[in-house]
């Protein structure tokens, strides 16, 4: 994966929040500077994880294009959320963390224009990363996930959903780009590929925490995870066919424990 610098990953990030922008909307909204904006925008359009989406005139009549995240973009930057550092962990740790937490106490990390280093970035992905923007300014992107996401927050399940970003996006970008045939040929588009795998890491969390969850949460488990999936028709659909190829790997394990035991 590349390596971004900081004015790349402060206009993804802005992107991510805001939605499509031009360049000086981007640089007004999130104070940040007109050339680094443009730089940044090039050099992100050059990898394909920013497009021009739209030319609409300015205010003082001259054709302004818009910029929006591709796919490709998204996955990447959901891809790179903290996940395996716990927040506690910059709090007390006492010896590598130490410029962490004094990066914290001294500044202002969830506002973009206060990212001026690597550090900052991962604090504000550890700490600010705000899902909910993101799902609402970029519904076009991944239509069957974040077309859902107030109706997952009603129900409880978005953070649990959210939970697999980093893994999922991370592995769907090297499935795509490493030509995982038999899948793409299936489901056709990167979005799709995200979404099935997404809903599949989903549903197998659920099945793993179902066993050892007193009966009250079993339940709870249970309505969480139909209403999910009956959220949409074509979720529905994405929901018997990952619903089947877990039941196989599972039986497969059992088989497995079961011949071992057998044989020891």
């Amino acid at each position: 994966m590349k390596r971004l610098r900081v004015p790349e990953w402060k206009t993804l990030l802005a992107l991510g929040y805001g939605g499509p922008q031009n360049m000086y909307q981007l640089a007004k909204a999130y104070d940040l500077k007109y050339p680094m904006v443009h730089r940044a925008i090039k050099n992100l359009e050059e990898i394909r994880w920013v497009e021009v989406v739209d030319v609409k005139l300015s205010e003082k009549n001259m054709p302004t294009k818009i910029y929006s995240l591709t796919k490709e973009g998204l996955l990447w930057l959901l891809s790179r959320i903290p996940k395996t550092v716990h927040p506690s962990l910059v709090d007390f740790s006492e010896n590598d963390s130490a410029g962490l937490r004094r990066t914290m106490e001294e500044k202002d990390i969830s506002r973009l224009e206060n990212l001026e280093s690597q550090n900052d970035v991962y604090l504000h992905l550890l700490f600010n990363f705000d899902v909910d923007r993101i799902a609402d300014k970029n519904l076009q992107l991944f239509p069957l996930v974040f077309g859902n996401w107030p109706f997952y927050k009603k129900i409880g399940v978005a953070q649990d959903i959210a939970y697999e970003f980093p893994e999922t996006a991370f592995s769907t970008m090297v499935e795509y780009y490493g030509g995982h045939e038999a899948l793409m040929d299936k489901l056709g588009t990167i979005d799709m590929l995200f979404t099935y795998k997404l809903y599949y890491n989903f549903l197998e969390a659920a099945a793993k925490s179902y066993p050892d969850a007193t009966t009250e949460f079993k339940e709870e488990i249970q309505q969480k995870t139909t209403r999910t999936f009956k959220s949409h028709a074509q979720l529905e659909e994405l929901f018997h066919e990952i619903s089947k190829q877990i039941e196989k790997r599972l039986t497969e394990s059992l088989a497995f424990i079961r011949e071992a035991r057998t044989t020891s």
